[in-house]
């Protein structure tokens, strides 16, 4: 081997090399296993590698695959062996070899997958949820694509970070969102939904956030001028700016806990159209009825979700954002009439100055008002000295932000980079990575337009039918989950008797209803085999047969 002559090798194509102790692959002018002893570095790395359970395990650029029987040894039921190849060549070649292993040993068949960059993403959502990553060189090969391995493998710890996230919100608000979501279903037809490219819709768009830029923004604002737009409002910055004298065409609504309702205290409806979340809170929805346009967002991938809209009796769908301003933002962009209709956007700060969160006027502010003392200041100076909070650059010197603000600020950018006709009115906060304008370009946008605007053929739609479709659909949900409560009451007694089995038509019936147990810590997976799990989902059906009623 130490003569070994390459020039003989095809450099472009994966070539085996007998190194007496075993193959090494010859490629790309490289030799990817060492030339002496090609299975020593692998093993020893699995012989050291620990794996807890609920884990993932990378092996990048498989390739022969050495090691593997031993990695599947050491790894937990609850984990996963995947192989990530890069290069479509040692792809196949690693393809080759996994299934000849899988040949002799079967059982493994679910547990080790083999993926491409394009594909990761589906073979990730399909396990059940795990915990940890764990990465594994297993050959030179991940040198070939070094900085592609690196994303991928942040892209990962990122999902599932994220994932164990909003386990954590949900265990804290899904059955908030569950209940909200029903009481409004219950009561608002699916034809009442948020209209896609209106052509009412057709001229400037403003949306307003509670950031400080729109206060500076409205201070030296021509009112009368901003008055022939349309403004969209998130709920916070509502009463501000009716203050300020604009008339708010409609206003965002996702949030769902008692504490928003304080945003609409004095403010006047009039006309103003309430675009509301299906999960939002069904209280501050009563006080702008019958002028309410719904959408809904997936809070979770429950199956539930799916049969609702195969019945099509939701609104339409939108990606769940988790920010009010970057909702507004993505509502304001479909409802616009076309992609030539300007959407400006002034208070998706995402960061703030120091002791002050929001624009005066804004709940938070008022709320600080109220009960500030001489021990407790007006200024908010704790929010810029939390664990997760940062000084940043912003759009006009220094700023704070934190983990949560900064996160929507990524996903603005996300989602919005490139769109057309969008563009910044907001002189602070994180740079939104799309084309800043003064205040003159919108007056010159909006002045040749009408100050009357009516936004009431919107609101107004034969429901009778969606609605009758609704009615049917929740009275069959109330049955089914009486017979739930039947089944776990009575078992094997229940009249008429369990189908196939107590199990079984227990599990079909749970498996697609999350919203009785989504909000547990393990209420990401149906295990009716838990008596703790089943019980606890026992005390849940009185909240929900009593919101079906």
């Amino acid at each position: 081997m130490e003569n070994f002559n390459t020039g003989t090798l095809n450099p472009e194509e994966p070539c085996l090399v007998d190194s007496g102790q075993g193959f090494s692959v010859y490629y790309k002018d490289r030799f990817l296993y060492s030339k002496h002893s090609p299975k020593k570095n692998i093993q020893k790395a699995i012989e050291l590698v620990s794996i807890p359970e609920e884990s993932v395990v990378l092996a990048i650029s498989p390739c022969l695959w050495y090691g593997l029987a031993e990695l599947a040894k050491k790894t937990p039921e609850s984990s996963f062996i995947i192989g990530l190849e890069a290069d479509e060549k040692l792809f196949s070649l690693a393809q080759n070899k996994l299934e000849e292993y899988l040949q002799q040993n079967p059982e493994h068949k679910t547990k080790i997958l083999l993926a491409t960059p394009e594909t990761i993403e589906d073979v990730i959502n399909k396990l059940p949820p795990q915990r940890k990553v764990i990465n594994i060189e297993f050959s030179g090969g991940s040198f070939i694509n070094k900085v592609l391995y690196t994303q991928i493998i942040n892209y990962i710890q990122n999902y599932i970070a994220s994932f164990w996230k909003n386990r954590v919100t949900l265990v804290k608000l899904g059955r908030l969102f569950n209940r909200n979501f029903f009481k409004n279903l219950k009561n608002i037809p699916a034809a009442k939904s948020i209209p896609l490219h209106s052509k009412y819709l057709d001229r400037p768009i403003i949306v307003f956030g509670a950031g400080e830029s729109t206060e500076i923004f409205l201070k030296k604002a021509d009112i009368h001028l901003l008055n022939k737009c349309i403004i969209i409002a998130v709920d916070a910055v509502f009463p501000v700016l009716q203050k300020y004298g604009l008339k708010v065409d409609f206003v965002t609504g996702v949030e769902s806990q008692l504490a928003i309702e304080k945003a609409y205290i004095g403010v006047k409806y009039s006309k103003s159209i309430l675009l509301s979340d299906m999960a939002g809170r069904n209280e501050v929805i009563r006080h702008f009825s019958p002028n309410t346009l719904y959408f809904y967002s997936e809070f979770d991938n429950s199956s539930f979700f799916s049969r609702f809209e195969k019945k099509d009796i939701l609104p339409l769908k939108i990606p769940a954002l988790g920010s009010v301003g970057l909702t507004a933002t993505y509502l304001a962009l479909m409802m616009r009439a076309n992609e030539n209709v300007n959407v400006y956007v002034c208070g998706l700060d995402f960061s703030f100055t120091l002791g002050k969160t929001h624009l005066r006027g804004a709940p938070a502010h008022v709320s600080r008002l109220i009960s500030c003392s001489k021990i407790k200041k007006v200024e908010n100076y704790e929010a810029a000295f939390k664990i997760s909070s940062k000084k940043i650059n912003g759009k006009n010197g220094k700023m704070f932000t934190d983990a949560a603000l900064s996160g929507y600020g990524f996903l603005f950018n996300h989602y919005f980079k490139n769109t057309k006709n969008l563009f910044d009115a907001g002189e602070e906060g994180i740079p939104l990575n799309i084309e800043k304008i003064p205040v003159e370009h919108i007056y010159s946008a909006c002045k040749n337009f009408p100050e009357t605007k009516d936004f009431s053929k919107l609101i107004k739609s034969d429901s009778r039918s969606k609605t009758e479709i609704t009615e049917k659909f929740l009275d069959e949900e109330r049955q089914s989950i009486l017979r739930i409560k039947e089944l776990l009451s009575k078992g094997e007694n229940s009249s008429p008797p369990p189908h196939p089995s107590l199990n079984e038509e227990l599990y079909n019936l749970l498996k697609t209803r999350e919203y009785l147990y989504l909000h547990y810590p393990d209420g990401y997976k149906c295990d009716i085999s838990n008596i703790s799990f089943l019980k606890r989902v026992r005390s849940e059906l009185e909240f929900f047969l009593k919101d079906l009623e």
